[in-house]
């Protein structure tokens, strides 16, 4: 996965930046500039692959975090979509309104020292990536249940 075994020294954490003020205030488009593809690969190189990823257990769908983020690291974007998908019906949701600071990665083992990898950044631009390729979740392994949802509010509080 890593070129490198000090990936997460040499490469700091970035987050994607947000867009200026007076083009957020009157709009409901989203605030933060999407990362590049090399940023992706980047961020996505920073993860240790451990051996016992908390990131992953701490997810409340238990996403194979570590898997996609090598395969982000090497630029397969439809794959890691792929992937995403087997756990997380709308990665490309979670990745914008997830609270990862406290979930994934809060649990990160680099968050102390060197700032945790930015999963919901990269798990926003793997689906997005995707999309723009042309790439479209494969629906039919769906085993539907009884189960239902509700849908209440109209955003973030």
């Amino acid at each position: 996965m890593a070129k490198n075994v000090y990936q997460f020294i040499d490469v700091e954490r970035i987050d994607p930046p947000k867009k200026p003020i007076m083009d957020r205030k009157n709009g409901f488009a989203e605030i933060y500039h999407p990362l590049t593809n090399s940023q992706a690969e980047g961020q996505a190189d920073r993860c240790l692959d451990c051996g016992n990823p908390y990131c992953e257990w701490k997810c409340p769908v238990h996403n194979y975090i570590p898997q996609w983020l090598a395969l982000a690291n090497e630029g397969k974007f439809i794959e890691a979509a792929e992937l995403s998908h087997q756990t997380n019906s709308l990665p490309e949701v979670c990745g914008r309104v997830c609270p990862q600071d406290r979930l994934c990665e809060g649990d990160c083992t680099l968050n102390d020292e060197f700032g945790a990898v930015t999963i919901g950044s990269i798990e926003k631009h793997i689906t997005d990536t995707a999309f723009k390729m042309g790439w479209r979740p494969d629906m039919s392994g769906v085993t539907w249940t009884d189960k239902k949802v509700a849908i209440v509010g109209a955003g973030p509080a």
